[in-house]
Parts: structure tokens; sequence; C-alpha cells
């Protein structure tokens, strides 16, 4: 004790039960009394002293267990005595009946400052505003430990358990969170501090709530679960006090101190949900999904907008995964919960309409049917008789050795006994144009090959058709045998009729027949009055195409092209556009917002129709102009004509990701008790109050007003710049799970004992 005395001489004053108390409250109150004692060698049963006339002021009085000052008699030098040695730790009940801890010199003679006198002559010397918090916040912290930990010895024993007994739906009760504090007391050798100013009473009270600090989530969300229901608790509680004339620890006061935690936790749960059920829904729909993913979402968007068609985040997210992702049903949960995306969903329609017209003028200017059904039929026949005349021109070197070769008489007039020969060689002649053609006579092969010719003109038009109704079939049949007994007759009588026939007969098979058994054929083989522009789409896109359809229709269009440059595109774009009219028809209810997601799939729905129409584009595209800058890097691949509408395509494929309304009953009710939060906290209050129902309609509005904030929150979310979407679903996809729950159950936990 002299080492201590040197070295504060301010305490010069001060016996040495007074020294070693007022520096142990000040400098040590974190270390057992007892250890401290022994630390600087004072001994309280052995050193002399006043303290020794009443060994009962020792340290170690609880708050329980006090000295009635009202008992001491000041007229006493013994009670004159005892007054003056009432030092930090000692816990006295004044005249009012309230326990109070002294701090240092507290003591008779101190200047007044208005404080509640503890008894006659005897005032408390308040701590400064600042020591006492910080005092207090560690008694608080304590309790709320104690209080959390024997949570369920309480719940247990109000329920008539006893510590160490086995109760059904307990199990073993534990100890309460006051027989909890008790050990702590015994444990320590002295009672907790206690608060001296209104300051100090809510910075313990502060301590008891921070364990729900500990729970998962954002800092914000923190100290709300933690400040809010200990500020609600602790001035319920003042209020109680005041409204009981100040009296501290009644029945009111506790039961103010338990509901306005309750209160406060309850609140904080519900904006715990309100901000956090959003973030759970779009965890929930989105779970998996990468950044790459998000990238491509966010430029499939950006496409759609160039586009004029504004898709939402889950779209464009479900497009960009495939569908891998919750979030299109997500979508039309949040629609049938809030109409707050009806505006933008009530444009599509239009949008879609413009953006169509749009890629349908890139690909050929408008046409009126008839004419481009007209131009298609010419141009088929132009292409059947090109392709004609070229398989005939490559044999044309073998008929130039034709002239000067003669039949035999024979064989002749075999020939010129068969009617049909007779009146192709007659007509032949009659002509004076087709007769100038003719160089030799009857017997000359070149004559003969001729008539043949003229008989193959004759047997097409004897044949019935759409051009010849009154054709004859057994007329077309006898000229067609005529035309073939002269082909076999000259054959055998020449190797170069012979070669020249196989040489036609080849290229007509290799390339002539084909064409007439595809697209070609069809289109060609249509009226020249009415031709069908149906008709032709449908044989150039058929609506279930055969593997190789692709290459079919390309073929037909650059051949055709060939023939009429300007028929290609308007076919492409006639086809495209009958798609596009009964895919967006209107509906009952309106208009109809999956029409473009109904195009893709008529015009584009499998892979065979996509490579059909891309490939239509590409082949009837016009050619770059030559004014046209060349590429800035010729290696990098180029783009194709049928890109713009590649693009187009899955944009419009992306409004069918937003799912239509449907049963899905399991999704639905899961999405939206996430909407609701999921909020432990209204539930328990639900628990814990529904004897009155009061509550249980409160916490039941709560969640349904919460589910629609949510749904809102969620819609514009959806409807968010694409970074700001990004953001936020990567802040969700992080979020810890369960946090909202356990936030609540520490919350609802923490300062439930005084």
């Amino acid at each position: 004790m002299d080492q201590v005395r040197e070295r504060f001489p301010e305490y010069d004053d001060m016996d040495d039960m007074e020294l070693a108390n007022a520096i142990h409250g000040r400098f040590y109150s974190d270390m057992p009394l007892a250890e401290f004692y022994a630390q600087v060698g004072f001994n309280p049963d052995q050193d002399a002293g006043d303290n020794g006339i009443y060994p009962e002021m020792r340290p170690g009085f609880s708050r329980d267990n006090p000295i009635d000052l009202t008992t001491i008699d000041r007229s006493t030098p013994e009670g004159q005595a005892l007054v003056t040695q009432l030092t930090r730790g000692t816990w006295v009940k004044g005249a009012d009946g309230t326990v109070y801890e002294l701090p240092d010199d507290a003591r008779e003679g101190v200047v007044r400052t208005g404080d509640e006198p503890l008894a006659s002559g005897l005032v408390q010397r308040p701590q400064s505003g600042l020591e006492d918090v910080a005092k207090s916040f560690p008694t608080g912290v304590v309790e709320g430990l104690t209080g959390l930990a024997g949570l369920q010895g309480s719940l247990a024993q109000m329920a008539g358990g006893q510590p160490g007994q086995y109760m059904p739906g307990f199990g073993i009760v534990g100890p309460t969170g006051e027989q909890l504090n008790e050990g702590v007391r015994d444990l320590i050798g002295r009672d907790y501090y206690q608060p001296q100013t209104v300051a100090g009473e809510y910075s313990r009270t502060a301590g008891e709530f921070l364990p729900g600090v500990v729970a998962p989530g954002g800092t914000g969300a923190k100290l709300a679960s933690w400040l809010v229901p200990a500020a609600t608790s602790e001035t319920a509680g003042q209020v109680a006090r005041g409204m009981n004339g100040g009296r501290r620890d009644t029945d009111a006061e506790n039961y103010a101190r338990m509901g306005g935690g309750l209160v406060g936790g309850l609140g904080v749960g519900a904006a715990n949900s309100f901000r956090g059920g959003a973030d759970i829904a779009l965890r929930n729909a989105a779970e998996g999904v990468t950044p790459q993913q998000m990238q491509m979402a966010a430029a499939l968007r950006q496409r759609g907008g160039l586009l004029g068609v504004d898709l939402t985040n889950a779209e464009a997210m479900q497009q960009a995964t495939g569908g891998g992702t919750g979030l299109g049903r997500l979508q039309r949960v949040v629609e049938g919960q809030t109409n707050r995306m009806a505006p933008m969903m009530a444009q599509r329609p239009g949008q879609v309409e413009r953006a169509i017209g749009g890629e349908l003028d890139r690909i050929a200017p408008q046409t009126a049917p008839p004419q481009i059904a007209g131009q298609a039929q010419e141009a088929a026949t132009g292409v059947l008789d090109t392709m004609r005349r070229r398989v005939n021109e490559s044999a044309q070197p073998l008929y130039d050795q034709l002239p000067g070769q003669t039949l035999d008489p024979a064989d002749l007039a075999t020939l010129q006994a068969n009617p049909s020969y007779n009146a192709a060689a007659e007509q032949l002649m009659g002509n004076p144009e087709l007769a100038a053609l003719v160089s030799g006579g009857p017997e000359d092969l070149s004559t003969v090959n001729r008539v043949i010719q003229q008989l193959d003109t004759m047997g097409e038009q004897a044949r019935p058709g759409a051009m010849n109704p009154t054709g004859n079939n057994t007329l077309a049949s006898q000229r067609e045998q005529a035309a073939a007994l002269a082909r076999q007759l000259a054959g055998d009588t020449s190797p170069e009729f012979a070669a020249a026939r196989q040489t036609v007969a080849t290229g007509r098979e290799a390339f002539v027949d084909p064409l007439r058994r595809g697209p070609i054929g069809a289109i060609a083989g249509q009226s020249d009055v009415q031709p069908s522009l149906a008709g032709q789409t449908q044989a150039l896109f058929p609506a279930q195409p055969f593997e190789g359809q692709a290459a079919e229709t390309a073929r037909a269009l650059e051949l055709m092209g060939e023939i009429d440059p300007s028929v290609g595109g308007p076919l492409v774009r006639q086809h495209l556009a009958r798609q596009s009219m009964e895919a967006q028809q209107q509906l009952a209810t309106g208009d109809n917002q999956f029409g473009g997601a109904n195009f893709a799939a008529r015009a584009f729905g499998n892979p065979e129709q996509r490579r059909t129409v891309m490939g239509a584009i590409d082949a009837t595209a016009l050619p770059p102009s030559p004014l046209a800058f060349p590429p800035l890097n010729p290696n990098a691949p180029q783009a194709m004509p049928s890109d713009p509408m590649a693009n187009l395509v899955e944009v419009l494929q992306a409004t069918g990701q937003r799912h239509r309304g449907g049963s899905e009953t399991a999704f639905n009710q899961e999405a939206i008790q996430a909407l609701r939060g999921g909020n432990l906290a209204t539930n328990a209050g639900q628990t814990l109050t529904n004897p009155l129902g009061t509550m249980g309609r409160i916490g039941r509005g709560i969640d349904d007003w919460t589910a629609r904030r949510n749904a809102e929150t969620l819609a514009e979310m959806l409807m968010a710049d694409s970074d700001e979407f990004s953001a936020r679903l990567t802040r969700a996809i992080n979020r810890p799970r369960g946090a909202n729950r356990i936030r609540a159950g520490v919350t609802l936990s923490a300062g439930q004992e005084d």
C-alpha cells in the first residue's frame, strides 16, 4: 500500500480501505476485488481503520443485499464514521427504497447537483455521462448473453419445469438468465456495475441487445437489429417508470421493456423482410448464374433496345442461360402481385411489330402479292428453260455432225407410215420459220431430229393441264411413242445421234429433273394466269421441312435471281410477313404480348427452318456496293445479310421467356413466401400474442404489405438498368442464407430480463 500511496499522492487524506477501493474502482474495476487487494498487499481484516468498526461495510454486498441507510443512527460517532466510509462498490438503499451502487466520494459534504438524496445529509455523486455510458455497456453485454443463454431455461421454468429436469418440447431444463447472472457474480466476487444516468441505462440496454449483431447480414441490418429494439425497450421502460412515480423495477416497467423490445424486433424484422425479401426471391430464382451470363444478358438487352424492343432483365437472363433460371417464372409471379410492369408490357406488341417491319424492309421493299407471284412463276419457268437449253447446248456438237447422214429407206418408210410422225413433219415444213432450219431431205438425220423435237412439243401441248384443260392424254402418248421410235431408228443408224441423245438424257436427269421436282418446278408449274403466292412460299419454306431444305431453297432463289434479280427478296419478305401477321393475331383479351415469341417460333422454330430462312436472306441479298469501304480486318468473320434478322430473332425469343400465367403452384408459393420475407420475427410475434388474435392479424397484414412492396421492388429491379440489376443480383446471390431468421431470433431473445 505504501507504493500505491507514493504513486497516487492526491489520495493522501484517505485511509487504506478508502484508497484501495478508490484505486480499484478507477483503474482496475475489471479485476475481482479480492485479487486486487492481494496485488496491492491490503488485508481488510487486519488493517486498522474506521472500517473495523463496521466490518459489514466491506465490499461484497450485492444489490439484493444492500445496506439500509435509514437504519444508521447519524447522531452517534459510530453512525457518523459509517457514513464517511461509504465508498465505491458499496450497495445502499435510500429512504425511498431505491438501491444504488455508490461511486467514488459518495459522502456527505460533496457539492450538491440536484440529485435525489439517498438519506438525510447524503447524496449520490453521479458519474460523468460518458463514463457512465462506457461502464454500463459491458454490464448490458453480459446480461444480454446470459439472458440469451438462459432463454430455454426461462421458458421451460415458466412452464413449470425444474433445472435439470427433462420436459417434452424443451429437453433438459437449463438455468435461467438470472441464475446464470448469479453464477457470474459469485465468480467475480462482486455485482455488475449499474448505470447512474439515463444515458447509462440506454447504454446497458444496448449492451443487452448486442448479440443481435452476430447474425449474418449487412452492416445496416445488423445495426438496426441491435439498436432499434434496444431503444424501444429502454424507452418503454423509462416511460413506465415515469408513470409509476419514478419507482424502479416494477412489474409494469419490466413488461414495458419486454413489449418495447418485441415491438422493435418486429419492426426490424418487417423492415429486414422488406429489404431482404426481394433479394431472397431473386437469389432463389437466379441461383447458379455466372458473371459471364450477366454480361451476355446485358448485351442482349442493349441490342433489344437498339431494335426498339424493351426486354426485362429476367427475359434477357433467361435467354442468355438457355432458360436455366427461374427468373421467367418469378416475373410472372411479380406481375401477378403488382401492376408496376403493366405499362411496359402494354408497349410490347407495338414494339415487336415495328421491329419486325424494320427487318422486313431491310430484306426487300413491299411488293403487291399478285405482282411478285407472277414474277416468281416467270422466273421459275425461265430457270427450267435455261437449264434445258444448257443441256441441249452440251450435245449440240454431236448434233452438228448429223447433216449428210441418212436414214435407211426402210426405216424412213416406217416413220412415214406413223400418223403422228407425219403430222409433225407437215407442221414443221408448213411453218416458214421452222422450215428454214431444215437443210436436208426427209431421210437426212438432221431433218429427222427436227421432226423429233416437233413431236416433243406437240406431245406437251396435247397433255392436259392448267393451261390445257381440254387436252388429250391418248394423243399425247401417241406423239411421245412416235418420237421414241424415231430416236431409236436414228440412234441405230448414227453413233453421233445416239451419243447426243445420251448426253441430253444425262443432263436432264442431273440438272433439269431435280429442279422440276423441287421448289422451281412447283412454282413454274403454276398457272400463268393466277399463280399462288401462298403455294410459292410454301414450296420455298415448308412448315415441316425435311433435312436439306435450306440448301434446296437457297439454290432455287439463286437460280430465280439469275433470271429476275428482283424476285427473291420479296418472296422471303412475303413469307416472313405472313408468319408475323399470324403470330401477332390479337387475343380476346387485347393485344398479343407474346406475338414476337410466336413469330420466332413459327418462322424459326426448328434448326432447319432457321437455316432455310437465314440462307434465303443471304441468297437474295443484293451484292454490296462497289463504293463500300473494305473491311478493316479481312481475316475477321464477315457480317452476313442475315445477321440483323438473327439478332432480332434472339430478342424476340427472349420475349417468350416471360412465362404466361399458369399453375406452377409450388413455385408460386415459394416465391410469394420469399416476397413476404419469410419473417420469423413476425411469425414469432404472432405465436407469442396469438391468444389475443390482434397480433396475428397485424402480422398477416405486414406480410401482405411486405409482399406487395417486395413485388414492386422486384418489378423495378427487373426493369432497371442492366448494370444496376447485375449489381443487385450479385449482392442477392452473395447474401448469407438464413440471415433474417437468425437475426430475428436473436432480437427476440435479447433483453428479456432486466
